[in-house]
């Protein structure tokens, strides 16, 4: 855990004396109400930062750490010997959530920097700058995605990719397939789409990452956890960053690959450094890659969608030049909201950019009984989008960092995952994959 602690209110001239205690516990009374008011308009999290002025970054959104693991076609069960530490600082630290959620970082049900679900008042946007196409020399990708190197050809012709990250028993490259098995037998169909998390320091491609490219699978890679940005900047990671860009080479197929996904996060910035940072590191790494021979990597961008909604994710973007897909994980905050309502601020965004685009995580914190309407929703919003290039449903139970439960799993869902089903074995989710 990671809190920088201040008093939520300063003290004038150093504290009151004796005789000013009626004075002073007025002003106490004042300072505490003006509080309140403050907590109640703009949300727990967005109080903090507004009295202390920081952040704070040592819970976020991080969906992970002390859920139950998945039992094969039952009820989740308790933590096994296979589950990450259930400490609330390990998904940030590592970027690879203790069980349930590998992908760490994302919005929980109540994200601590956005409304709570049940909220009826929308979040208000901030103005959004609009994308730009040369905010840094050199890279690669124009319009498109990856040019026409081996990267840009997994860009469908037409369709979307259709896929999730699914939650394995365990953190075993065996498990993970045998889990992406198991999903794929429940819906009846073959998704041509996975999503894979990695912490900073693992290597990577996994076995499983092998076995799912050499499926003829489009592999989604998130590169997570905490790197410094100064210190990608430094140098101080090239020889980490440079085999891990031999070994994705070696692969000799094009995936897709994120850099620390949901970057904007308040509880990131400690590592992060804020856009600039963090551009100048994105720039970093894929230049390490382009020397190390990695040209079968296509580039994905991807904030928080809650970060387009309060319009603090566009100034992470590294520009048309670095980036190859943009990309959102998109959570809904109001009840009965849909996929298309969340993802709207981001769409808006990713308009002006004219890359492909991927819905990297999606789910809705309504109860499971809203899931199918939600799901069908959810396919006819990205076949009227044709930007919309793939879609990756995060299939996983657990508890975020603020300890409150998600609960994403379509296992024991019959009627979603026939709606899953229906996406599965619809034409227009079945496109030709490189």
């Amino acid at each position: 855990m990671r809190h920088r602690r201040r008093d939520g209110v300063r003290r004038a001239g150093g504290g009151l004396g004796a005789g000013d205690g009626r004075r002073g516990r007025g002003w106490q009374l004042a300072a505490i109400a003006c509080l309140s008011a403050v907590m109640l308009a703009a949300g727990t999290a967005a109080a903090f930062a507004m009295v202390t002025g920081w952040p704070d970054r040592g819970t976020a959104g991080d969906r992970s750490l002390t859920g139950q693991h998945r039992t094969t076609g039952a009820a989740p069960g308790n933590s096994s010997s296979g589950s990450r530490s259930a400490s609330a600082g390990y998904a940030t630290r590592t970027g690879k959530p203790s069980r349930s959620s590998r992908a760490t970082g994302r919005p929980s049900g109540n994200h601590p920097d956005s409304p709570s679900p049940l909220s009826s008042t929308p979040p208000q946007s901030s103005p959004q700058p609009s994308p730009t196409s040369q905010p840094s020399p050199g890279g690669g990708g124009g319009p498109g995605g990856g040019g026409g190197g081996p990267a840009g050809k997994l860009v469908p012709a037409s369709g979307a990719y259709l896929g999730a990250y699914v939650e394995p028993t365990s953190y075993t490259s065996d498990a993970e397939v045998a889990a992406v098995r198991r999903f794929e037998q429940q819906v009846g169909g073959k998704l041509n789409l996975i999503h894979a998390y990695h912490p900073w320091g693992q290597n990577f491609p996994s076995p499983a990452d092998r076995t799912f490219v050499d499926a003829g699978k489009v592999l989604l890679l998130t590169w997570g956890g905490t790197p410094d940005t100064e210190k990608v900047v430094a140098g101080d990671y090239d020889s980490l960053i440079t085999a891990r860009a031999k070994a994705v080479a070696a692969l000799h197929r094009p995936i897709m690959m994120e850099f620390r996904h949901e970057m904007d996060r308040p509880n990131l910035q400690w590592a992060i450094h804020g856009p600039k940072n963090y551009i100048a590191a994105w720039d970093h790494i894929r230049a390490l890659f382009t020397k190390a021979g990695a040209s079968n990597v296509s580039w994905v961008w991807c904030p928080t969608g809650y970060g387009f909604q309060v319009g603090r994710a566009q100034a992470f973007y590294p520009g048309n030049s670095e980036v190859d897909w943009v990309c959102a994980d998109v959570y809904t905050v109001l009840p009965h909201q849909s996929l298309a309502q969340a993802a709207a601020p981001f769409m808006k965004f990713a308009a002006g950019t004219g890359k492909p685009v991927i819905i990297g995580e999606f789910a809705q914190n309504d109860p499971p009984s809203s899931w199918p309407g939600f799901l069908l929703a959810a396919g006819k919003f990205v076949e009227e989008h044709p930007q919309i290039k793939g879609i990756a449903y995060f299939d996983a139970n657990g508890t975020d960092s603020n300890g409150k439960p998600f609960k994403y799993w379509l296992t024991g869902h019959p009627q979603a995952i026939a709606s899953f089903a229906r996406l599965v074995a619809t034409p227009y989710f079945q496109p030709t994959v490189p």
